[in-house]
């Protein structure tokens, strides 16, 4: 078996497209592999920080995806065993394991270099060891023997929410802070901490596919716009209660950082995705053969 890297949350820099499209798509020579499933690498001339949108999608959404070659065929005919309350096939994501820190100091090393932003894959390194939060560095799925109740995402919702008002009491001095400033190179930024709250409390379940079929990811925001956008969870595969808090966290830091200069103030996935990685957001590679 050789390593495929399918998790790519952040790209080597290039632009941002205005589109997202769902294909399987091989990664780019240096590009980090991510957390949860795999964001395939988009097109168009948006530029950074420009907007994503899957295709075949109503609005905008930013997702734990994973790259699958099996296409849109297997997502419906996932989405329909779903519904009809049969078991949905594996995902990579159940399958995939984690990236040592230094590979994934690494990548980023090289991918802000390309961005014009020169580290060094020891300065990286230490900025994650320092920057590490324990409730986003968690096993993906993890050992799970059972899929997540109510009970479990609302225990889940108060530990993100502790967290969240913990770090926005201290303001550009957090380390979530931190790092959204250095994976952007933003001279300000705008913390959006109670609208990332609010979309934390109105996380739900989709245990019918309604919203997506699950097969490359377990967690989406989406919405018709990045303002208007909500956080879904797939209730149909198997998850650790520290995996789903896990999942959460991530989920409600996408839109969290804005810009205050004049332009798009969203940021891409690219750059949210960078900032989770210093803060310890695991990175994925499946194993193909």
């Amino acid at each position: 078996a050789s390593a495929r890297v399918v998790c790519v949350f952040f790209t080597t820099g290039a632009p941002r497209g205005a589109r997202r499209e769902r294909k399987n798509m091989p990664p780019r020579p240096g590009a980090p592999a991510a957390r949860r499933g795999a964001r395939p690498p988009s097109r168009g001339g948006a530029g950074a920080g420009g907007p994503s949108r899957r295709a075949g999608a109503r609005g905008d959404t930013k997702r734990k995806a994973t790259s699958d070659a099996r296409g849109e065929a297997v997502a419906s005919f996932s989405a329909k065993r779903c519904r009809q309350g049969e078991e949905p096939a594996v995902s990579i994501t159940e399958t995939a394991t984690p990236l040592s820190d230094e590979a994934v100091a690494g990548a980023i090393s090289r991918t802000l270099r390309l961005m014009g932003r020169p580290i060094s894959e020891a300065q990286v390194w230490e900025l994650m060891r320092r920057w590490r939060k324990p409730i986003l560095k968690a096993r993906i799925p993890g050992a799970a023997s059972a899929r997540p109740m109510k009970a479990a995402l609302d225990a889940a919702k108060s530990a993100v929410l502790r967290f969240y008002a913990r770090e926005a009491a201290l303001g550009d001095e957090s380390d979530v802070a931190r790092a959204f400033y250095a994976a952007t190179g933003e001279a300000r930024l705008r913390f959006d901490w109670p609208s990332a709250m609010g979309r934390i409390r109105r996380a739900s379940f989709d245990n019918k596919c309604r919203v997506d079929a699950w097969t490359d990811c377990l967690a989406m925001t989406s919405g018709a716009t990045y303002a208007t956008s909500e956080i879904y969870i797939c209730g149909t595969k198997h998850v650790t209660q520290r995996a789903l808090t896990s999942l959460l966290c991530h989920e409600g830091l996408h839109n969290l950082a804005r810009r205050v200069r004049p332009g798009n103030t969203y940021l891409s996935e690219d750059l949210e995705h960078i900032a989770m990685a210093l803060l310890g957001d695991p990175q994925l590679v499946h194993q193909a053969d």
